[in-house]
């Protein structure tokens, strides 16, 4: 099954979905793949992990010291039902954070 997800310009692209993945709900079709349609834009669903990374970004920097580096780590699926959406690792979303102090505290 594969799943059309337009851009806001009228474009799309396909993905192929998993076994499993689709709505339950599939158009007639005559070919032997079955597309499904997003229910979101490619960049509707962006604009959504854009604001998880801003969350996370401005509270990790709100620490009383903040980190030199920040590298957040997360996989993003493609669904039928909700877009763009954060991909689960081995149990719930996955979010894998590093933080780090290169200097001191004394030295800043």
């Amino acid at each position: 099954m594969y799943l059309s997800v337009p851009f806001e310009n009228g474009e799309t692209f396909v993905v192929e979905l998993s076994e499993g993945q689709g709505s339950g709900v599939i158009r007639a079709s005559r070919g032997e793949g079955l597309i499904e349609t997003s229910a979101d834009t490619f960049e509707a669903g962006l604009a959504r992990v854009r604001h998880v990374a801003e969350a996370l970004l401005e509270r990790l920097t709100e620490l009383p010291r903040s980190p030199d580096h920040i590298r957040a780590e997360f996989g993003i699926r493609v669904t039928a039902e909700a877009g763009l959406v954060v991909a689960k690792g081995s149990g719930d979303a996955h979010i894998a954070l590093e933080l780090e102090w290169s200097r001191r505290e004394s030295d800043g």
